[in-house]
């Protein structure tokens, strides 16, 4: 990530972080203006240090600002692929208030939700062009692209949630009443297996 000089634009700060306000329980993200949409220049304030420690926290509540300098490049990055491309500060702080809506706990889970953001803003991009000239090679290359992008969005995003469980283990517990000279069935339901449609059973 390239710092550079905070010159003041209408007496507003050019990297801003929103104020720590809670709405609710829940907090605002961090927020960063861009000088340009054609470059990954984003500039720091008085308020710097205060700037970084939030997006420690957003980053996995890490502690090192290396981390949350690498991860940002990355995300400006897939974001902004090309010299051409434009990133516009709205997209930028979109893609971190859906990192941070995530709560990585972790380094690990900090790449996975900028995995999560990156597949969702690129799926959403190739969505778009699927429908602009809305003809049938264009809805079928692009489309099946966007296709894909999102399939692997809720991918990364399961992927996290089984992360978190860690290997727990679902049993449930149910009263049956068997009557004399009945047969009775005893059902071993393992979460791993459940997944995959697979159920063990022993009479």
């Amino acid at each position: 990530m390239k710092w550079v000089s905070a010159p003041q634009e209408d007496g507003k700060q050019v990297v801003a972080l929103t104020p720590d306000l809670a709405i609710g329980a829940k907090k605002a993200p961090p927020r960063l203006r861009k000088p340009s949409s054609y470059n990954d220049a984003v500039a720091p304030t008085i308020g710097l240090e205060e700037h970084k420690a939030a997006l420690r926290q957003v980053f996995g509540e890490t502690l090192s600002d290396e981390f949350v300098d690498v991860m940002l490049t990355k995300l400006v990055s897939v974001l902004r692929p090309g010299r051409h491309e434009v990133l516009d500060e709205a997209t930028l702080n979109t893609a971190i208030a859906l990192i941070a809506s995530v709560q990585p706990r972790s380094e690990l889970e900090a790449v996975i939700a900028l995995q999560i953001a990156a597949t969702a803003f690129a799926g959403l991009k190739f969505l778009h062009l699927s429908q602009r000239h809305r003809d049938g090679v264009c809805v079928e290359v692009w489309g099946g692209f966007a296709t894909r992008l999102l399939r692997l969005e809720l991918e990364l995003t399961e992927t996290l949630d089984k992360h978190r469980r860690g290997h727990e283990q679902t049993v449930r517990v149910e009263h049956v009443h068997i009557h004399a000279g009945d047969q009775g069935m005893l059902k071993i339901v393992n979460s791993s297996k459940e997944t995959d449609g697979g159920v063990e059973e022993e009479k």
